[in-house]
């Protein structure tokens, strides 16, 4: 790769340019246009740095030993230990695929995602050209997401050898800090074991919440902590086995009579027979979402959302409508409020974490209705006077609220519905 040298905004020989380095300037003088420009220049001098930094590691590991790479990255660098072996684990990974590589170089991708390539591919085959294309275009948790659902693809056998190697990779570290003499766990688990900890924990947590009168006097990651000790300690007798608080999602092939496209709540993929032994060892049942007998709209007669209905939001919304945060950790939010005669009717709710929570309801944060279906959580409407008009701040009208194919179709374009020949058949599968 060859690093020609740059100005700002042009190469030497007057060619237009990706990369640069930008200029030290008096940010206080940019306006926001200029400051967000800026911030581009940044990002594309930086994955050129990067590059650079990969290509020569790579080489000084290749003429020296990948020892005496790492004992240069702690004294070049001021690396620690750790941060030395991952610098030259990278740069040996990266340097396997020239073409993500040249990417980064050129500044059109950002470091983050090259090293998620790079990573992927060795795991196991990729199309780095497809890779490279998504990684110019989509954030980090959109790629993330598409890098799963690729080298899922890429496996040839249903993503199986790729949980088989994730969940190889675990491990878990617990010991006795000689500081200050507190206990510090640590670990890592394939995405199957982890969603199936974090909806322990997550109702774990709601569980002490409804019971305790300190509230959100209790920090965040104490309650973590206090929810852990009591899942490993206490008596669990009386309890639902938390084998079970576990959703999957999955298509059904109604050509050939299966299930097909297993995945987590997180959207990872999972193989169809990974599935299969979760719905017999953790008691997964497989449920269709019809109004007959879920209780999707329920108007006053509750105020919180039911079970069903939560289920439903976590297929719909998939994580916090206002941060991303993950589904388990979410409350619903009636968009027209409850106290103002708002019904619990699955088109009036939506999944937002706590801190959104009070975003919406502390400072006038606003629930918006995108054309496709999809929710998002705005500001106050002030910074954007300039919507088309007939932006909708909420969800459908409440004349529609009825239990009707067409909202239903409108509300879960992803679930079928049985009794009403859906566009599409998939499952929920649910404890």
């Amino acid at each position: 790769m060859e690093f020609r040298p740059l100005e700002q905004g042009r190469r030497a020989d007057n060619e237009p340019s990706g990369p640069v380095w930008p200029e030290a300037v008096d940010v206080d003088v940019l306006s926001l246009s200029e400051l967000r420009e800026r911030l581009g220049l940044i990002k594309r001098a930086e994955a050129r740095l990067a590059a650079m930094k990969t290509e020569t590691l790579a080489e000084y590991s290749s003429r020296g030993g990948e020892g005496l790479a790492r004992r240069v990255v702690l004294e070049e660098l001021q690396a620690s230990k750790q941060q030395a072996r991952r610098e030259v684990e990278t740069a040996s990974q990266l340097s396997k695929v020239p073409e993500t590589l040249d990417a980064l170089g050129a500044g059109e991708i950002p470091e983050a995602h090259a090293k998620k390539i790079a990573k992927a591919a060795s795991e196991g085959p990729v199309d780095e050209t497809v890779l490279v294309e998504a990684a110019r275009r989509e954030d980090f948790g959109t790629f993330s997401k598409t890098l799963r659902d690729h080298q899922h693809e890429m496996s040839g056998d249903d993503g199986k050898s790729l949980m088989a190697k994730q969940r190889e990779r675990r491990s878990l570290s617990f010991f006795k800090s000689p500081d200050d003499g507190m206990f510090i766990l640590n670990g890592r688990f394939d995405p199957v074991a982890g969603n199936r900890i974090e909806a322990a924990l997550a109702d774990e947590v709601r569980r002490q919440r409804k019971g305790s009168d300190a509230g959100d006097l209790i920090a965040f990651d104490q309650r973590m902590a206090d929810a852990l000790e009591n899942l490993v300690c206490a008596d669990t007798d009386d309890r639902k086995p938390q084998g079970t608080t576990l959703i999957l999602t999955a298509d059904w092939d109604a050509l050939n009579q299966k299930l097909a496209d297993a995945r987590l709540l997180d959207g990872t993929p999972l193989p169809v027979s990974e599935a299969l032994r979760l719905a017999c060892n953790a008691e997964v049942v497989p449920t269709v979402f019809d109004t007959r007998n879920q209780e999707l709209w329920v108007g006053r007669k509750h105020r919180l959302a039911t079970e069903a209905q939560r289920a439903a939001l976590i297929v719909r919304d998939k994580h916090c409508i206002g941060c991303g945060r993950s589904a388990v950790w979410c409350e619903a939010h009636h968009i027209d409020e409850w106290l103002r005669g708002g019904p619990t009717d699955i088109d009036n709710l939506v999944l937002v974490c706590k801190s959104c929570h009070h975003n919406i309801h502390d400072d006038g944060w606003v629930v918006y209705r995108n054309q496709n279906g999809t929710y998002e959580l705005r500001p106050p409407p002030a910074p954007y006077a300039d919507l088309p008009p007939g932006q909708a701040r909420s969800g459908p009208p409440h004349a529609k609220s009825q239990s009707s194919p067409d909202v239903l179709a409108d509300a879960f374009p992803e679930i079928g519905i049985t009794n009403w020949q859906p566009r599409d058949s998939k499952q929920l599968l649910l404890s």
